[in-house]
């Protein structure tokens, strides 16, 4: 497979933004917590999103450009040609897959049945821009690595134990763990297997990555519901599923992870996971490069729950069936949002134990929540009929 990385913080800068009428119906209990609010966003004329989209991007290859949905509309990016011939090659966009990935579009496709290529296409400085274009111009770097990634491809930053570049839950050779490879023609590369995480069990299904006190932290969740939390400074796993006290985690196939930035700040921990039982809310802190849970509460369960002291219960309302559960994302805020089977968005903002809920006008298959540009916020991408729609949701 293929994949590029385009840095979506480039999305607000330019580009040919277009946003149209709130779309969805939305209620809100007084006082309660705002109920989500989305707008349908479209790509310029030209642009083609693949029908099979999750993530909205959509491709102009004659003009070497895609564009990307973000908080208020789409962003154009200019992309080298190299890449676009790589993009005809795979077999065109129907068969690429585009994620977000902590300020980076993911862009998969297939190369051979061993392995897969990465562009890196990085934004250059706004002045580069073409105004004829109307696009940010990019500059790009790749990487090369077996087909052996079985969690989406996400990009990290360099430490003194691993370098910059991808990073991948892999299944090799009866192993299982991280990888962190390095970009062409570097051939650096670090495998950690999850035998050295104490109690996992599991093949890789989610990864995630997040940055606090100086320290990268990859957290990677396994089919089995284990968590593993690998730690930049020490390049060591710590099971952070295995610290929940007894009936507090129901493990199950973990299908992603959501770190905020802004409240993993100082010590302190907060993370979210998706297991087929709900989504989970775990805090903590970070010591000597050491993640530590000590508490976890499932927010999409009925029943009052202790917090960490013990005394003080807290009960949530109005969440999703675990079931309908399509996709979740979690804000740089710490907003969770999720995607269900049957067109809805629902939100559990920061602080909050009220979900609110909005149905998308016309939606009612899977919805996909993503990375929006912004540090609130979300993309979401669904089918109307038989075209794919994104939304920005606040």
């Amino acid at each position: 497979m293929k994949k590029i990385v385009i840095n979506l913080l480039a999305i607000g800068l330019i580009g040919a933004s277009i946003v149209a009428c709130s779309s969805g119906s939305s209620s809100q209990g007084p006082g309660g917590p705002a109920a989500p609010v989305a707008s349908t966003i479209s790509p310029p004329n030209g642009f083609k999103i693949p029908t099979d989209s999750t993530s909205g991007a959509a491709f102009n290859l004659a003009g070497d450009q895609i564009a990307v949905p973000g908080a208020s509309g789409y962003t154009v990016l200019a992309i080298p040609t190299d890449v676009v011939n790589a993009i005809i090659a795979a077999g065109g966009t129907g068969a690429t897959k585009l994620t977000a990935s902590g300020g980076n579009i993911l862009i998969s496709m297939p190369l051979t049945a061993d392995e897969t290529l990465t562009y890196v296409l990085t934004p250059l400085a706004q002045a580069t821009q073409s105004k004829a274009l109307q696009a940010v111009a990019t500059s790009a770097e790749s990487f090369n690595y077996p087909t052996n990634a079985v969690t989406p491809v996400i990009s990290v930053g360099a430490t003194s134990l691993t370098p910059a570049g991808l990073a991948f839950g892999y299944s090799l050779l009866g192993d299982t763990g991280v990888a962190i490879i390095a970009p062409n023609p570097s051939s650096a590369r670090k495998y950690t297997s999850l035998t050295t995480c104490s109690g996992a069990s599991g093949i890789p299904s989610a990864i995630s990555a997040t940055l606090t006190q100086g320290v990268s932290y990859i957290a990677l969740g396994t089919q089995a519901g284990s968590v593993c939390v690998l730690s930049g400074a020490t390049a060591q796993f710590t099971n952070l599923s295995a610290q929940a006290p007894a009936g507090k985690y129901t493990a199950g196939n973990v299908n992603s992870f959501g770190f905020p930035a802004s409240l993993n700040t100082g010590n302190t921990l907060v993370g979210y996971w998706t297991v087929s039982s709900g989504i989970y809310r775990v805090t903590g802190t970070y010591v000597n490069g050491t993640p530590t849970g000590n508490g976890f509460l499932n927010t999409t369960l009925a029943d009052p729950q202790e917090t960490t002291n013990g005394t003080t219960k807290v009960t949530f309302t109005g969440f999703p069936s675990p079931s309908a559960i399509s996709s979740s994302y979690t804000d740089s805020v710490g907003n969770l949002w999720v995607g269900t089977n049957t067109g809805a968005i629902y939100v559990l903002r920061t602080g909050a134990t009220q979900w609110t809920t909005l149905q998308l006008t016309g939606a009612t298959g899977t919805v996909t929540v993503q990375y929006n540009g912004a540090t609130s916020g979300t993309t979401a991408t669904t089918l109307i009929g038989v075209e794919a729609q994104s939304f920005a949701v606040n």
